[in-house]
């Protein structure tokens, strides 16, 4: 292969830590911005994490970094030699890996790469030529394929299966046959010979990044013709195809209303009558379900995106089985348990929906309840396709997912969580009740029926816990 300079298609856009970088670099002639940046930057796109290849020793060259720009320092690999930087800023942070040379030289290491379109390098003394030996941004621009860097690039790294359908979609690519073959025959290797996922945590993270593109669907929906999906699922039956429409539709409607809501909306985003309707309704609470939305899980992982995780699952899944399987938190296991139990009340289903019901909703689930509102809207778009009656959307917007949003958002305390009017030792005292499953029991009519305004003072409560008795 020849490491030639060459003059990019486009100027290459790079963040002004990059310059920083090529002015204190020992000798940044040894150093090469690799991979996803560069492809980055000839698309235009912003950069947050910067990859380095290096000549000499990654973690050396990466401490030596850390030291000169303030930012934190860690060996990420170091059997690998791979150091990284995280660098904190106002305007947000960076991440800067640094490795040592895969192979004996540059050329070796561009050839070890997934795909042509992420093995270009640039030299960090020289930031306005392009190292493209594989041909990749004309794949990227004229050829618009996704093309693997050798033939046995995916099967030397089964995860590059998925990576391969996410990028595909994430760039606007096709997959050139070879890769999409390679891809199809890797599936087998993303589980051992007991039928859980080789390298569970890295799949786990590819797919949150699946489902975090703009049309989770299409990628679900790549994932299955590849017969990848079934790798993924716990033990079980795997989806049949009606099953599997009415997934991929589901979570088609769950990106649309996620998006509605995110903070890129724009005017073109709820153009048809559907969306127009969940606008007027969903906006009273966008910002705090934003805030709901934008939590994040162990290693950053967004709520957003395990909510998709939700929707594919089938409401005979076992939450518990998937969380085990992915190696996702307890956290994420809780929460994806309480979009399950949010399906199963039923909530669509009640024809007045009273702050009692709002408050036995929310009793067991919590804020997954938010998540459920969310998946149950999906659902209902879904299995109303193309598009649901405007007249009963707008109604069941306006009477069935309000009113809980709303009480939560507005009315938390009295409603979905309100501070007990009395305690324990209060019915002990005035009662005469000994500690047990009675006394649990009737501490839990009491708040039902103050949330369902039923009750207002301690008092009242007294005097309802007196009837109970009697």
């Amino acid at each position: 292969m020849t490491l030639a300079f060459l003059p990019p298609y486009r100027p290459l856009t790079w963040p002004t830590i990059i310059e920083r970088l090529a002015a204190i670099a020992i000798d940044p002639a040894r150093l090469y911005l690799v991979g996803g940046p560069v492809r980055d930057a000839l698309r235009g796109r912003p950069i947050h994490d910067i990859d380095l290849v290096t000549l000499d020793d990654g973690l050396d060259v990466a401490r030596y970094l850390a030291d000169r720009v303030k930012g934190a320092y860690y060996p990420v690999d170091p059997e690998r030699r791979t150091g990284r930087v995280i660098l904190r800023e106002a305007d947000g942070q960076t991440v800067i890996d640094v490795a040592s040379l895969r192979g004996a030289d540059l050329s070796a290491d561009l050839q070890a790469r997934d795909f042509t379109i992420n093995a270009m390098a640039v030299q960090l003394d020289r930031l306005d030529a392009l190292i493209d030996p594989l041909g990749g941004q004309h794949d990227l621009f004229d050829a618009k394929i996704l093309r693997q860097c050798h033939l046995k690039s995916i099967a030397a790294d089964p995860i590059r299966a998925l990576r391969a359908v996410r990028q595909s979609l994430q760039l606007g690519l096709r997959m050139e046959d070879a890769t999409k073959e390679a891809a199809h025959a890797a599936g087998i290797a993303l589980i051992d010979e007991k039928g859980k996922l080789s390298q569970p945590e890295r799949t786990r993270d590819e797919l949150f990044k699946l489902l975090a593109l703009p049309q989770p669907g299409s990628a679900l929906r790549l994932l299955h013709r590849l017969d990848l999906l079934d790798r993924l699922i716990p033990e079980g039956k795997p989806p049949g195809i009606n099953d599997m429409e009415i997934r991929t539709a589901t979570v088609d409607a769950l990106g649309r209303l996620l998006t509605i809501i995110s903070p890129v909306r724009d005017d073109n985003t709820a153009a048809d009558l559907t969306l127009g309707v969940s606008v007027m309704i969903l906006d009273r609470y966008r910002q705090q379900m934003q805030t709901h939305l934008g939590q994040t899980f162990a290693d950053g992982r967004l709520r957003s995106t395990l909510v998709v995780l939700g929707a594919t699952l089938s409401h005979e899944d076992n939450s518990a089985m998937w969380g085990a399987r992915l190696c996702l938190s307890r956290a994420e296991i809780h929460a994806l348990d309480g979009m399950w139990q949010a399906r199963r009340f039923g909530l669509m289903s009640f024809p007045n929906l009273t702050d009692r019901v709002i408050y036995r909703y929310f009793y067991n689930i919590a804020e997954a309840g938010i998540d459920g509102l969310l998946l149950s809207l999906a659902e209902y778009m879904a299995s109303h396709r193309p598009t649901p009656d405007p007249q009963t959307w707008g109604k069941l917007l306006e009477e069935i997912v309000a009113p809980p949003l709303e009480a939560y958002f507005n009315r938390y305390q009295q409603v979905v969580d309100p501070l007990p009017l009395l305690n324990g030792s209060d019915l002990q005292d005035a009662l005469g009740l000994a500690p047990g499953p009675r006394l649990g029991r009737m501490l839990r009519l009491l708040r039902e029926e103050q949330a369902a305004g039923e009750l207002r003072d301690k008092a009242e409560a007294l005097a309802f816990a007196r009837q109970l008795i009697n």
